[in-house]
Formats: C-alpha cells, sequence, structure tokens
C-alpha cells in the first residue's frame, strides 16, 4: 500500500521507521509547511516533498495518510482526507473538541475508511499482559483502585517553535501532549471512565507557555473502581510512567514496559522485564509504534476493523477534556 505522511516534525520519524519496517506499506510522499524539512525527509527515504498536504494530495493518490502536525490540525487534515477516500492514521490528539471528535466519528461511519489514534502503548507487552491477569477476577479478586503518574521533563527550549505550549495549536498542555497516553491505558484497563474531578496549573514554566505543565486528578471507572493521576513536566528526566492496579487479592505495578506484582508481603515479583535496543524514537515513547502501524495496515488489507479507531481513541480526548472542564468549574465533570 502507498503511504503519505504530513508534519515531518519529531515525531514523524517513529512513522516513517515503522512504515519502512511494515512489509505492507510504502512512503510515497511527504508533506509540511517547512518545505526543507520535507525535503529533508525525502532526501532520506525517496519520498516525494510537498509543501501543503492539499498540493500533496491533488497530486498523488494514497491508500493511507499518517497525521504528524500540530494537535489543532489533526481533525481538519484527517476530514479532508477522508473525503478524499484515504484511511487516517493520526497521532494523538484525534481531536481537541468534542465538535471536532464527533465530527471525526461521524465522518468514519459515513465513509467506511479505517480512522486510527497512535495510542501505541497499548501494544506494549506490559499491557497486553497486564490486561489478560485482570480477566482473571477468580484469582485476583476485582479492580479495586488505580494510579498514574508521569513525570517528565519540558524547558523553555522544548516550546520554543510556533505551536507548543499555545493554547491556539497545542490546545493544552501536559494533559493533552504527554499524559494522554497514560490516561487512555487507565481508562482502558479500568473499564472506562464516568466521571472526574480535576485540577491544572503552571507552576514550572509561568511567562513561558499558555497552558498547564502540571495537572492532577480524581478519576471514577465504569467498573466501580476509583483512580488518582498526576502529571507533570517539571521533573529532572523523562522517567519511565508508573501505574498501578490494586485488586482485591492482588497488586500490579508498571514502569515504562516493565510488568510486576506486589505481593501481599510487600515483595516485587517481576511478570516480566522488557529492555529492547531499538526505539523509533524517544524512549519515553514506548516502541508500540511498529505493532500499532503494522495493526492498522493489517486492518485495511483484511477488512476488519481497527480497535483504537475514532470511537475507543476519542475516549482518552473524551477524558482530557473533562479533566480541563472541571478544572475551569472547580466541579466533577461527567463522562458519557
Amino acid at each position: 500500500m502507498k503511504s503519505s505522511l504530513v508534519g515531518c516534525g519529531g515525531i514523524s520519524a517513529a512513522h516513517i521507521k515503522s512504515i519502512q519496517g511494515n512489509g505492507q506499506a510504502r512512503l510515497l510522499s511527504v508533506a509540511d509547511i517547512k518545505i526543507e524539512r520535507a525535503n529533508k525527509v525525502a532526501a532520506e527515504t525517496g519520498a516525494i516533498p510537498y509543501a501543503s498536504l492539499d498540493a500533496m494530495l491533488d497530486a498523488e493518490k494514497p491508500d493511507v495518510l499518517h497525521i504528524c502536525t500540530p494537535h489543532y490540525l489533526h481533525t481538519p487534515m484527517a476530514l479532508n482526507a477522508l473525503e478524499r477516500g484515504i484511511h487516517v492514521l493520526i497521532e494523538k490528539p484525534c481531536a481537541v473538541t468534542l465538535q471536532e471528535l464527533a465530527a471525526l466519528r461521524t465522518a468514519q461511519k459515513r465513509t467506511g475508511l479505517k480512522v486510527g489514534t497512535c495510542f501505541q502503548n497499548r501494544y506494549n507487552y506490559s499491557a497486553l499482559q497486564l490486561q489478560k491477569l485482570l480477566q482473571d477476577e477468580e484469582k485476583h479478586g476485582k479492580l479495586l483502585s488505580a494510579r498514574g503518574f508521569v513525570t517528565w521533563k519540558r524547558g523553555a527550549d522544548y516550546y520554543s517553535d510556533d505551536w507548543h505550549g499555545t493554547l491556539a495549536k497545542e490546545c493544552g498542555g501536559v494533559l493533552i501532549n504527554q499524559a494522554i497516553h497514560t490516561l487512555d491505558m487507565l481508562q482502558l484497563v479500568a473499564g472506562g471512565l464516568t466521571g472526574v474531578t480535576g485540577h491544572i496549573a503552571n507552576d514550572h514554566l509561568k511567562g513561558v507557555i499558555e497552558v498547564e505543565d502540571t495537572a492532577c486528578a480524581m478519576l471514577e471507572f465504569a467498573s466501580g473502581a476509583g483512580g488518582v493521576f498526576y502529571a507533570t513536566v517539571a521533573y529532572a528526566a523523562d522517567a519511565p510512567v508508573f501505574m498501578e492496579f490494586k485488586c482485591e487479592k492482588a497488586v500490579f505495578r508498571i514502569e515504562g514496559d516493565n510488568l510486576y506484582e506486589i505481593k501481599s508481603d510487600g515483595e516485587i515479583t517481576a511478570i516480566k522485564s522488557f529492555e529492547p535496543k531499538d526505539y523509533p524514537g524517544k524512549v519515553c515513547w514506548g516502541t508500540g509504534h511498529l505493532a500499532l502501524i503494522c495493526d492498522f495496515y493489517a486492518s485495511i488489507i483484511e477488512d476488519r476493523p481497527f480497535e483504537i479507531d475514532a470511537f475507543a481513541g476519542g475516549k482518552a480526548v473524551e477524558a482530557v477534556l473533562a479533566i480541563y472542564e472541571s478544572a475551569k468549574t472547580g466541579k466533577r465533570a461527567a463522562l458519557a
């Protein structure tokens, strides 16, 4: 299948490497409003460079468009491609408002095309194994509570471009950018969210960015379990994401892609320690891009649903927007 990509910034490298590692795909063309970036990728890959998405899609007929642009462009570009009969794989978030999310879901249903959202951590060994373990309620009991922590480092240099840290283009801060992956995993494993009570703050980068660098929330899951969540970019390094799930008879912990069980006496047993040598991008992004992208292409070839579509992938967007709403109103925000 022929692939095109729009947005040749940092995250595009993980997509390009995954396209090249997928035997079903060939990178046909790339587009970026900074044509020198598109030219650089073209020189490295043999793809055809373009200075805009419309110019590329007017000239080329890809089967799949990878969208790796600033957040505010994700949904408009996806709708553009879907109207042209092209499947779309969107970097998170797939939308930045509930109205955009509704439009994307409607377009997916109407066109019958594949829409994918890049929550690659769902493909981590630890995440897959944990979900299997939690299905055995007879052995481990019901899930009682979950917690998640994202403590990464982002300084002023990270926000020195024209979109990171802005309300108009990034449409939020640590919550919608770095921490949305962890929120997605928490709601996936615990069975969906019914309500949140959240707070956001700019404690670390006052005067540098317009958006939050720190966020916390109490989470209410449809399973009846509760949860706590904290995220900041004020730490000294990109620490491995920490998630813990307390069941009636067991406690499971994920750090990065390592999965542990905590015994009743406090002993920590490694279920699986994972040390991959070949990351497609930053280590903190995880290793799931190739698996996700291969699965997305396979879903097209096999004509089957892609699990993280506009509906499932949009649940994390709904969670983020609910936390923003709660932080604004000072009240609990409900989720359907």
